[in-house]
């Protein structure tokens, strides 16, 4: 029911294609790949393997293309899903964006990207069970690689050098920013060498992975709190990978015993561990708020006074929630059409909701899936996790004109376990968090919202992953 998957997903997105850049002549460029035009890396999270990366680079003229290549087997809740993807880019010789496309596979479904730079925006299309999905960036400066790592391998750094760049997430088709700090020189290990490699400290997004680099080629990268390692490997390295630890268990987060954690009204937690909650947004009104600790009070009750459906008029601060974006589709003809029948008797906006909620619950087959969620996708396949069923419910939601996003964070399992989730919150007079995939008309009380809004937002939960642990108070 619960998954982690949103997370590795996108840690797998940020590490494979994010950008950014430094100011180096092409000679400088095209000298470090000379030594580099192919490296491959062992990937391990938490000390078990799970897969292999590879990343190609061919100097064509006053062009690179560039090729990269993973796949990951995943022991998710029981159940072993291979994701694959494969991002291919055209750039300068400096590894200014041109063109690239994404293709990303659970082996039950697929999400194509293409992402063309012109000038100073980037144009996405996302393609998902055969609809195209359009979208458009802009970003302040003339420069934006595209790949972090691979274009931070190519850089002259020394101890305490920091540069911040912008960086584009092929996935969601957003562009923010990205820091790298130069930490150390220091001696590490390139396949049984010893060589001077910088290590690098790539910060974005919540995230924080460290980065060891020499000569334009990269040695080992590791992100802390997920415990994901990258170590570089022969080329003709075997990719044998049997996984044997359940993510799901291994990412679980402790917490003393709960009593009755299904019921309605109103329980608060301590959160603690080495997370830096000043990057976090915790407090939302009607769902939770939030004091020194910080201490999260969750509140769950059945709204008292909803709005009479369909809603006449919803104020400028509520409009996002209305709106399509590459996973949401909810202008989808299709998705209107089913939000249209499931609430065309409805008696006001809680009947509603409460009507398409019980729609996904029922309809929608609970098993895990490692890919990005899509609103179309799901409502053609009819099967997924917390993700899908929270992606669906928030689009059909806005079909039908109710305020809806997706809440991303933690939700009491038993045992002493919280495990990551995904669920909707709607706007019905007030905010209200239900959960399709518990099969909860409102959600209870031990969920708790760590952010809100599409992936792109989501990438924050990152930072707490490996770091966490909860407490009643």
């Amino acid at each position: 029911m619960k998954t982690v998957k949103g997370y590795l997903l996108a840690l797998i997105t940020v590490l494979a294609a994010a950008g950014c850049g430094a100011d180096s002549s092409d000679d400088d460029v095209r000298e470090t790949f000379a030594t580099a035009d192919f490296q491959k890396f062992a990937v391990s999270l938490q000390g078990e393997d799970v897969g292999y990366m590879t990343m190609s680079t061919e100097a064509v003229g006053d062009s690179l293309f560039i090729t990269q290549s993973m796949e990951w087997h995943l022991l998710l809740m029981g159940t072993t899903r291979t994701v694959t993807m494969s991002v291919q880019a055209r750039t300068g010789t400096n590894m200014d964006l041109g063109y690239l496309t994404m293709t990303m596979s659970d082996g039950t479904s697929v999400i194509e990207t293409a992402a063309r730079r012109v000038g100073n925006t980037v144009e996405t299309t996302v393609n998902t069970s055969g609809r195209e999905i359009t979208n458009s960036s802009e970003f302040e400066g003339d420069y934006l690689p595209s790949f972090v790592d691979l274009a931070a391998a190519t850089m002259e750094w020394t101890a305490g050098d920091e540069k911040t760049f912008p960086t584009f997430d092929p996935s969601t088709g957003m562009i923010f920013q990205a820091t790298v700090t130069c930490e150390a020189i220091e001696d590490v290990s390139l396949m049984g060498d010893m060589v001077p490699a910088a290590r690098l400290l790539i910060a974005q997004q919540g995230m924080r992975t460290s980065v060891w680099v020499h000569q334009g080629q990269i040695v080992r990268e590791e992100e802390a709190g997920m415990g994901m390692v990258l170590t570089r490997v022969a080329p003709d390295t075997e990719d044998n990978i049997i996984p044997t630890s359940d993510l799901y268990e291994v990412y679980a987060v402790t917490s003393n015993d709960v009593q009755d954690p299904r019921r309605a009204g109103e329980r608060s937690w301590l959160l603690a561990g080495d997370v830096d909650w000043s990057e976090f947004e915790l407090d939302y009104p009607g769902i939770q708020t939030v004091s020194d600790g910080p201490v999260i009070t969750v509140t769950a009750f059945a709204p008292q006074n909803s709005l009479s459906f369909p809603m006449t008029e919803v104020s400028d601060e509520l409009a996002p929630f209305l709106v399509a974006d590459a996973m949401i589709q909810c202008v989808d003809p299709e998705i209107v059409a089913v939000a249209d029948s499931l609430t065309e008797d409805a008696t006001d906006a809680w009947d509603a909701v409460t009507r398409i909620s019980r729609f996904v619950d029922r309809g929608v087959e609970n098993v895990p899936t490692v890919s990005l969620p899509s609103a179309v996708d799901v409502l053609d396949n009819m099967r997924g996790d917390c993700n899908e069923h929270t992606i669906l419910t928030v689009a059909l939601c806005r079909a039908a004109g109710i305020p809806a996003v997706t809440c991303a964070g933690i939700v009491y399992v038993d045992n002493g376990i919280f495990g990551y989730h995904a669920w909707p919150a709607v706007w019905v007079g007030e905010w209200v968090a239900i959960d399709p995939t518990f099969s909860q008309p409102m959600a209870d009380c031990t969920h708790i919202v760590l952010a809100q809004g599409s992936l792109d937002a989501q990438y924050v939960v990152n930072g707490v992953l490996g770091r966490l642990s909860i407490e009643e108070q």
